[in-house]
């Protein structure tokens, strides 16, 4: 019986680590749903901006992971859900262009 004991610890162990997605993973994992296509370059300065290069030719730059949110609601409201093929946040601007090619650049609120 000890070692059963003994085995779902490890067990637990591994999964908890397995479990905890670090704010990289998580960019990580946004970059594949944003390219919906391989991820050629996925960097993350210093700073903490993130800069995602598709295979497609996508690009994006982000400066915190609450920009995800609002590239999901640029690509609904703006681009009709037909995807975003670059994208960069500046202090001001959302600047973006749909895979239509509709360039548009929008103040933060």
């Amino acid at each position: 019986m000890n070692r059963f004991g003994i085995l779902a610890v490890i067990i637990a162990a591994i999964t908890a680590g397995c479990a905890s997605n670090t704010k990289q993973d998580n960019f990580r994992e946004a970059s594949f749903e944003l390219c919906n296509t391989e991820v050629d370059i996925y960097s993350v300065s210093d700073d903490g901006r993130v800069r995602i290069v598709c295979s497609d030719g996508s690009k994006f730059a982000l400066t915190s992971e609450k920009t995800l949110d609002v590239m999901r609601d640029i690509n609904i409201d703006y681009c009709d859900g037909e995807g975003l093929g670059k994208f960069n946040e500046s202090r001001k601007y959302y600047s973006f262009q749909c895979k239509s090619g509709t360039l548009l650049s929008i103040s933060k609120k």
